[in-house]
């Protein structure tokens, strides 16, 4: 195979000697003693992340795939038909190794219903993620967490926007604390698309994001006592200084990129400028939101189905870092009823993927 970069060839060879020192970068940058975020993270929440950080060295079985169920209510278990990782089961017989659920719905916070799924999911040996969209407490009515909100303001002690953000937290930190009691380890993303501005967090001074996403990371650590979560830090994929954002070792556990191409697509460095400087953060990478096509929240119409493939043409090319996946659902879905993208058999039987049933995070228990 030949590759062109800048117009000049290069072969086989030196993409396998840029891949082995991209792995010694990633190696030496995550020296890390306590190797999660939270020095007293349960023995499971250490495993999970140790076993992470292992992957990119593998020969295969190196990509977790994932996909979202939904949000709030309307979270359905996989008894549903109509549950989207049920849905994936049905037509591909692969259960994904991730299932990722949203705590909020609207203008409000319903945990019941993703808990049950990630309880469930956990059980029958899956990994779990949760986002989290917090209301904006200048306007706690706004669609989907959008608007502007002061983040001194909801960080002054003062304030009522300080008042309005911890009261909900602590909704969510009951919320995780049961997963807790049921020893579930939780990928929790509490401010997706930090680098964007579409939600009242995002797009706002660096500094300021990061003071919101420490004090987050302590409330719900130091405070509420949570040793089960690993913390996401999720900037968007378009922004070439999303590495800006980046709070700090000491409070990320792993950090995911938000990435949605059209259906005719193919993602390469151009559409994560940020990849090598979030590389060297040395954390576990992953796509942590995927839409292969758009969809029409996005486009105001379904685009085509897309090839399922390419996320992995584009993981073995251009970002053999990236460890685990997580497609968005309706339109962005590995499988669908109708209008489904395709290959998603194919994908799923990748020696590259794993699925619920690869997952070897158990043994490194111990270690």
């Amino acid at each position: 195979m030949i590759c062109m970069k800048s117009g000049r060839p290069f072969g086989k060879f030196t993409v396998w000697f840029m891949l082995a020192f991209t792995l010694l970068q990633i190696k030496s940058a995550a020296q890390n003693p306590s190797e999660t975020a939270n020095p007293n993270a349960s023995p499971d929440a250490r495993a999970v992340i140790k076993y992470l950080r292992s992957l990119p060295f593998k020969e295969d079985k190196k990509l977790i795939s994932g996909q979202f169920e939904s949000w709030g209510r309307a979270v359905l278990p996989l008894s549903s038909p109509s549950n989207n990782l049920a849905i994936i089961h049905e037509k591909t017989g692969k259960w994904v190794g991730l299932v990722g659920v949203e705590y909020h719905e609207s203008a409000g916070l319903f945990p019941d219903a993703p808990n049950q799924l990630c309880a469930e999911y956990w059980r029958k040996g899956g990994l779990v993620q949760i986002y989290l969209i917090m209301r904006n407490p200048a306007s706690p009515g706004s669609f989907n967490g959008g608007g502007k909100c002061d983040i001194d303001s909801v960080l002054n002690l003062n304030h009522e926007y300080h008042r309005f953000f911890f009261h909900e937290l602590d909704e969510v930190a009951a919320g995780l604390e049961e997963l807790q009691k049921r020893g579930v380890v939780v990928f929790l993303n509490p401010f997706a698309e930090a680098s964007g501005d579409w939600f009242w967090w995002g797009g706002q001074k660096p500094e300021k994001f990061k003071a919101l996403y420490c004090a987050t990371f302590d409330y719900l650590v130091r405070t509420k006592h949570l040793n089960n979560l690993l913390f996401v830090f999720e900037p968007s994929s378009s922004h070439p200084n999303g590495a800006l954002y980046y709070p700090g070792s000491q409070y990320v556990d792993m950090i995911g990129i938000s990435i949605f191409v059209p259906w005719d697509h193919e993602p390469g460095p151009a559409d994560v400028p940020a990849y090598q400087s979030l590389i060297k953060l040395g954390k576990p990478l992953a796509f942590s939101q995927w839409g292969p096509r758009r969809g029409q929240d996005q486009a105001g119409r379904d685009e085509p189905p897309a090839d399922n493939m390419k996320l992995l043409r584009a993981v073995q090319n251009h970002f053999p870092m990236i460890t685990w996946w997580m497609n968005w659902n309706m339109a962005y879905a590995i499988s669908s009823p109708t209008n489904s993208n395709y290959n998603d058999k194919k994908l799923l039987e990748q020696p590259r993927v794993i699925n619920l049933d690869d997952l070897d995070w158990k043994s490194e228990r111990g270690k």
